[in-house]
């Protein structure tokens, strides 16, 4: 074994925090650990930097070093000679269900194989890494706490109804539980893909109702736009400079509204887009189409699975010019610049700023809660502008709104035509032919 050491002494003050930073993911001799039977291909280790044992396989042509995400040694042997074993089946070196004999197969095991997988999924593209963060959520919140130690051969129908109950008893709704459900199916249907558990024990089944998330009417979206307004124009007092506002004050929870907040909601409601497609949005990516009819053209990122163009209504153009107009005197309106808050390079922390700014306005219009008791968010302007295609677009089919929406059919009749009711479409149903 290669002794990891690092001499410090004869470094400069650069030297000695370049190798310190590395001596951080080398592994700690006392901890390195020669896994049975595999003496020469497999090992296990920890390092300063994580406190999650790593493993390290020598294969024929290359040496692999993985996180196996567990702390308990007796559990990080067992995850190392599984993956040992995964790579020669992914390889073909051996055939599926052909693995060693392994005592311990418990649900905390099996959850990491299985997240190991759909890790590989994720770089192919198969799915994408929101919905891994998510799945991950779910496995570390309930999944594991209440299942963790159990074998995988000694998980029955009953189990899953009392982990059904303890859920429940959480005040989870249905949708939430079966989200939960999902992620134990997935380590269950694991253990069965390699041949560990002879079946897949059968799940309860729940009836669940989706909640829209609540769109705005035109009284309530005119409100929305006075208020940013108002908002933007108002005189704080000066903000103390801590590590809260260390950049430009736009942490501060006192701080203004920034001006394009106004432009955003318009910008929102004749356009169709997501929240995650503002966030990307760059000048590049955005079209003026001036014929019979004047609206963006929109080529956005993928999102969503998604890649289609988005076409919006007229009055998106008007807003969108006098948003590069403004950022155009602060030099930031080139092709690559964002829409919002482009002084912001880090999208994830601009989009958080943004949801911070809209709350405050929904806060201000007292709007921060629907109808129905859900608590809206910028998703809701979404909502608002497919619903006001709904009832207002002259003869729209849903398949073209889906389309330009990027989303489907069934998405639409579930989510925002279900609170139309006849009354909002009165003239279509007293029209004459």
């Amino acid at each position: 074994m290669r002794q990891y050491a690092c001499n410090m002494q004869s470094k400069s003050a650069n030297d000695e925090f370049f190798y310190a930073k590395r001596c951080r993911t080398l592994p700690i001799l006392s901890t390195i650990t020669y896994v049975p039977s595999y003496p020469n291909k497999l090992r296990i280790f920890l390092t300063n930097a994580s406190s999650y044992w790593q493993v390290r396989c020598y294969f024929d042509n290359k040496t692999v070093i993985r996180s196996l995400g567990t702390t308990s040694k007796r559990h990080a042997l067992q995850l190392a000679k599984l993956f040992y074993e995964q790579h020669l089946i992914d390889t073909g070196v051996i055939a599926q269900g052909a693995v060693a004999n392994t005592q311990d197969l418990s649900v905390n095991t099996v959850a990491n194989i299985m997240l190991a997988n759909e890790t590989a999924r994720v770089k192919r593209d198969e799915i994408t890494n929101g919905t891994y963060v998510m799945l991950v959520s779910r496995i570390r919140k309930w999944v594991l706490p209440y299942f963790g130690a159990e074998q995988v051969t000694d998980i029955k129908h009953t189990d899953i109804e009392r982990f059904l109950y303890f859920l429940s008893d959480k005040q989870y709704k249905s949708m939430t539980i079966t989200q939960y459900l999902n992620a134990l199916h997935k380590v269950l249907e694991c253990a069965f893909k390699h041949g560990w558990i002879e079946k897949i024990p059968t799940f309860p089944k729940l009836k669940s109702s989706s909640t829209p998330r609540g769109g705005f009417s035109v009284v309530e979206y005119r409100a929305l736009l006075r208020a940013s307004k108002v908002l933007a124009n108002q005189v704080c007092a000066p903000i103390k400079v801590t590590h809260r506002t260390k950049h430009n004050n736009l942490f501060a929870p006192d701080a203004n509204i920034p001006v394009e907040m106004t432009w955003l909601i318009g910008f929102m409601v004749n356009s169709f887009v997501r929240p995650v497609d503002m966030k990307l949005m760059q000048h590049k990516h955005i079209e003026v189409i001036r014929n019979d009819h004047i609206y963006l053209r929109l080529t956005i990122p993928e999102t969503k699975r998604h890649s289609a163009p988005v076409i919006t209504l007229q009055p998106a153009v008007r807003i969108y010019e006098h948003l590069r107009s403004y950022y155009a005197k602060q030099g930031m309106a080139t092709a690559d610049d964002y829409l919002f808050l482009p002084q912001i390079k880090d999208r994830t922390a601009a989009m958080q700023l943004i949801d911070k700014y809209f709350v405050k306005i929904l806060i201000a219009t007292g709007l921060r809660y629907g109808a129905l008791g859900q608590r809206r968010t910028l998703y809701s302007l979404r909502h608002t502008a497919i619903t006001y295609r709904l009832l207002y677009g002259r003869g729209i089919d849903l398949l073209t709104l889906a389309r330009n929406a990027r989303t489907s059919v069934e998405m639409i009749e579930r989510f925002y035509a279900s609170q139309l009711t006849p009354e909002m479409n009165v003239g279509m149903l007293h029209s004459r032919r």
